[in-house]
C-alpha cells in the first residue's frame, strides 16, 4: 500500500472489519421527548466509543431502509424508539445487529427494555382519589401501544375496587400534535368535568394547560394536570408528573447493545416509576 501511495478510507477499514461503531436510533417523527432521550442515549454511547445516527423514518419503507444498514454493517445495531413495521417484521433483521427497543414487546432477539404502567398508573389513580379527586380524566396515546393497554386495564380494575369514581372521560391519540388543545377542548365542552387529568406525555399536558389558561381556566384549581415523563415540560408548566425512568431506559437500552457486540459487560440501572410533585 506504501508503494501504491494508497491508503484506505475509513468505510473501507469498517467494512472489513464489520465494525462501525456506530448505533441508529429510530424515531418516526420527533416529538419533545425524543430530544430528552436521544440525549440520554447518545451521552452513554459517546461514553463508550459509540456515535448514534438518528432516522426519521416517517414511512415503513424508510424504517425498512434503514433496517437493511444492519445487514451491510453500515450500523452495527439499532434502537427503536417509535416503529412503523410490526415486530415480526423488525426482528427479522435482529441475525444482522442487536436491536433493542423501550417498548412492550415480547421478542426473544429485541432487547425490551419496557416499564409496566399498571402498577404505576393503578398507584396515581389511588394517590388522586386519596386526595379528593373522584372524577379522574385520562388522555392516553394508540391502543395500538401496550403501554395503552396496560393503562385501560388499570382505569378498569380501579373503577371495579372503588365504583363511586368515575373514570368516564377518556381520550385516545395517535400523535402528539395538536392532542393537548383539543383534549383541552373536550375538557371545556365535558358537562361532567373530571377534576384531574392524566396525559401519557408531559408536552401534550402543557398544551392542554395553556389551552385551559386561555380560556380562562385556572389550574390545577378548576383541574389538576398530571404529565408524564418528568421531562423539562414538567418543571417549566409547575406541574406533577410521573416519571417512567426514561433516562435509564436510555442507558439499559445502549448497555444491551453494547454488551452484544463486546465481550465485556456494563452493568444495568434499577428503573423505579414514581409520583413526582410539582415544584
Amino acid at each position: 500500500m506504501h508503494e501504491m501511495n494508497y491508503i484506505p478510507n475509513q468505510v473501507a477499514k469498517n467494512l472489513r472489519k464489520k465494525r462501525t461503531n456506530t448505533i441508529g436510533f429510530l424515531t418516526k417523527e420527533y416529538f419533545p421527548l425524543v430530544g430528552d432521550f436521544l440525549n440520554s442515549f447518545t451521552k452513554i454511547a459517546a461514553e463508550h466509543g459509540y456515535s448514534v445516527n438518528v432516522y426519521f423514518t416517517q414511512t415503513a419503507d424508510n424504517e425498512l431502509k434503514t433496517l437493511r444498514l444492519l445487514t451491510t454493517h453500515a450500523l452495527d445495531a439499532v434502537f427503536i424508539l417509535t416503529r412503523i413495521n410490526s415486530w415480526d417484521t423488525i426482528s427479522s433483521y435482529a441475525k444482522f445487529g442487536p436491536i433493542s427497543t423501550w417498548h412492550r414487546v415480547n421478542r426473544p432477539n429485541i432487547y425490551s427494555n419496557f416499564i409496566d404502567h399498571y402498577p404505576i398508573y393503578y398507584h396515581v389513580m389511588n394517590h388522586l382519589y386519596d386526595n379528593g379527586h373522584k372524577n379522574i380524566g385520562h388522555v392516553l396515546s394508540s391502543l395500538r401501544n401496550a403501554n395503552t393497554r396496560a393503562r385501560t386495564r388499570a382505569i378498569d380494575d380501579f373503577k371495579a375496587s372503588y365504583p363511586d369514581s368515575n373514570q368516564d372521560f377518556q381520550l385516545f391519540y395517535h400523535t402528539q400534535t395538536g392532542t393537548g388543545e383539543d383534549a383541552a377542548q373536550k375538557w371545556l365542552a365535558a358537562k361532567n368535568k373530571p377534576s384531574a387529568v392524566i396525559f401519557y406525555a408531559d408536552f401534550v399536558a402543557a398544551e392542554f394547560i395553556s389551552t385551559l389558561r386561555k380560556n380562562g381556566k385556572k389550574v390545577p384549581d378548576d383541574c389538576l394536570v398530571v404529565g408524564s415523563d418528568n421531562s423539562e415540560i414538567a418543571h417549566m408548566m409547575n406541574m406533577p408528573t410521573i416519571d417512567l425512568c426514561f433516562r435509564n431506559q436510555a442507558h439499559n437500552a445502549f448497555i444491551y447493545l453494547y454488551n452484544e457486540l463486546n465481550s465485556d459487560r456494563l452493568s444495568y440501572e434499577n428503573q423505579n416509576p414514581h409520583w413526582v410533585d410539582a415544584n
